[in-house]
């Protein structure tokens, strides 16, 4: 699966009451959108090894920690808005590394899923191979590579927008994954059928990043869903 979110999957898990398993500082944003993105897929688990990228204080492993055994990976230095301490959540153990290190601490073929909530966009271009190398040597045979990933879409994507979405896209051609249902060939342009980060949430996040506003005045604020098994 290759594709951004829309609202017809939205409005399906609101149907559906998936929301309501979530821990929610009740305040609707992109992260909302994109914890039920990858809870849709996980929420029938159970006995399984599943691990978190850069998690932070997560709602969804709060969730699945009640019947998996669960890995929060986050070193908890405060990058990119990420907590700057360690925080501990009942079921869930932490391990102190980043994904593409190859830390000795994550130990081969041992999960059956890896999954991230906005975090692939903060990994740099030139580091997306060894982070996706590092994922499939922790996965498990058939396991589940699954990432929710922001995205700021314009009228007219500039050439570095372009290319990230490749490599993204790219990643469901890899010769290790087989995606697990359709992959998005359109062009990459925004459509209204999209869901998207309320205005008034980006605005807020612009007092926090003012580096951004000018970007997030200009494009609207999505989210990516990728989904393979491992070969």
């Amino acid at each position: 699966m290759y594709d951004f979110v829309r609202k017809d999957f939205l409005w399906d898990a609101w149907d559906r009451g998936l929301d309501n398993a979530l821990v929610s500082s009740g305040r609707f944003h992109l992260k909302t959108i994109q914890d039920l993105a990858v809870y849709a897929h996980l929420r029938d688990s159970s006995g399984q090894t599943i691990a978190e990228i850069g998690g932070g204080d997560s709602r969804v492993l709060r969730i699945l920690s009640k019947s998996n055994r669960c890995t929060n990976i986050e070193k908890f230095e405060g990058a990119d808005g990420g907590p700057p301490k360690i925080i501990e959540i009942e079921g869930v153990t932490n391990i102190l590394a980043f994904l593409g290190e190859r830390s000795p601490k994550l130990p081969n073929a041992h999960y059956d899923v890896v999954f991230s909530v906005s975090v692939v966009e903060h990994v740099p271009s030139e580091r997306l191979s060894d982070f996706l190398d590092d994922g499939m040597r922790i996965l498990k045979s058939g396991g589940l590579w699954l990432h929710a990933i922001d995205f700021y879409l314009e009228d007219r994507p500039t050439d570095g927008q372009e290319a990230r979405y490749s490599q993204y896209r790219n990643w469901m051609t890899d010769p290790r994954l087989k995606s697990i249902g359709p992959i998005f060939d359109g062009p990459l342009k925004f459509s209204c059928d999209m869901a998207t980060n309320p205005d008034n949430v980006m605005y807020s996040w612009g007092k926090i990043a003012p580096a951004l506003t000018p970007l997030r005045k200009r494009a609207q604020s999505v989210s990516i869903i990728l989904a393979g098994r491992k070969v």
